[in-house]
């Protein structure tokens, strides 16, 4: 049994325990917040928002770029040989940079379409087309690239680039074309 002096420490005891953790835990916020600002650079606007320093010709200049490189993005096709779904080694850079791009707007969500030249039944260039847009894919996924980020499909011959029946317009029809589906960055429309 403790008389009332003993239990008057006791409260004083877990008080001040209680008083201790609770300014440790404080202290440990204030290191870890001091730490994060000081090692982000500009962290202080990025509270405010991420374009809170920029000026107005700053927020222009990055949009500019933005829309320069998705146009570049979406315009770049990768090609393939006659009946083959291998990137090849002359399309690997155009691929390269499409990955740079992605990595850099880690939001952006993709779709790959696959396109076959006209020779060949519908079904094999469906499938031919789904075998070249899960190649690039796999490219890009293999640089980086996370893969719940990229829909493929496969028009197979259906959507030809040129129209034309000779060698020139069919390699211009086996192809893989990118589309921007979604993600794009605030403020960058």
């Amino acid at each position: 049994m403790l008389r009332a002096g003993s239990w008057k420490r006791l409260g004083l005891g877990v008080l001040g325990v209680v008083l201790l953790m609770a300014t440790a835990g404080c202290a440990q916020q204030a290191v870890k917040s001091d730490e994060a600002v000081s090692s982000a650079p500009g962290a202080g606007a990025a509270a405010r928002g991420p374009d809170a320093s920029m000026t107005e010709a700053e927020r222009q200049r990055r949009r500019a770029a933005f829309r320069s490189g998705l146009a570049d993005f979406e315009n770049s096709l990768v090609y393939f040989d006659f009946d083959k779904s291998a990137v090849r080694p002359d399309m690997r850079p155009v691929l390269d940079a499409k990955a740079r791009f992605l990595l850099d707007h880690p939001t952006v969500k993709i779709q790959i379409e696959g396109h076959a030249d006209e020779r060949g039944t519908v079904q094999y260039n469906i499938a031919l087309g789904h075998r070249r847009s899960q190649s690039a894919k796999d490219y890009l996924v293999s640089l980086g690239v996370d893969a719940s980020r990229i829909d493929t499909v496969s028009y197979g011959k259906e959507r030809p680039v040129d129209p034309r029946h000779n060698e020139l317009a069919w390699s211009k029809n086996r192809r893989a074309k990118f589309n921007v589906t979604g993600g794009i960055p605030a403020g960058m429309n």
